[in-house]
């Protein structure tokens, strides 16, 4: 498997994604989000997100497993976007997951050097993401990993948007 030779520590193995993985992918969305938004409850907007961006290898993603169940522990999905400054095509990472449990130990440093690798590989520019600002662990992790911001996303909430369908489709990440 020369794609995947970016070490992991003992103890894990690493996994190419498929179409097959849909269900892992959902899993890892709606945890990460969970985290960011506790008092989020209804996650059905997830699988219109999936139905349109989920389509491996187009848009590939890999795992790590814990090899003595097999079970993900870390995952990351990624895609091809166009840098709307420079309109050079770039990679963008939909989802970046470790479970809280294997954090701490490289996973997600792994991962995403996963991802450098795809994307040079695909002559992409540069990767790019999104976090929530109040997300001071993912953020710092992000600098770590030599990201640096290149704008803000902004949000104004509108007054129509108490009814609970319009409440869900506002909280619509990807």
């Amino acid at each position: 498997m020369a794609e995947l030779e970016i070490p992991l520590p003992a103890g894990y193995r690493w996994r190419i994604g498929s179409a097959w993985d849909r269900p892992w992918v959902r899993r890892g969305l709606q945890a990460t989000l969970q985290e960011s938004f506790p008092e989020q409850r209804h996650w059905d907007h997830l699988e219109k997100t999936l139905d349109r961006l989920f389509d491996p290898p187009r848009t590939p993603c890999w795992w790590i497993l814990k090899e003595e169940t097999g079970e993900p522990v870390g995952g990351v999905w990624a895609g091809v976007s166009t840098d709307q400054a420079t309109h050079r095509r770039v990679a963008y990472v939909f989802l970046l997951w470790v479970d809280p449990a294997h954090r701490r130990r490289g996973l997600g440093r792994a991962l995403m050097q996963q991802v450098e690798r795809w994307g040079s590989q695909q002559q992409l520019a540069a990767i790019t993401l999104q976090v929530y600002r109040h997300n001071q662990a993912a953020l710092h992790f992000y600098q770590q990993a030599h990201f640096a911001v290149q704008g803000y996303w902004l949000y104004k909430p509108l007054s129509s948007a108490g009814s609970e369908e319009h409440e869900h489709e506002g909280h619509e990440v990807l």
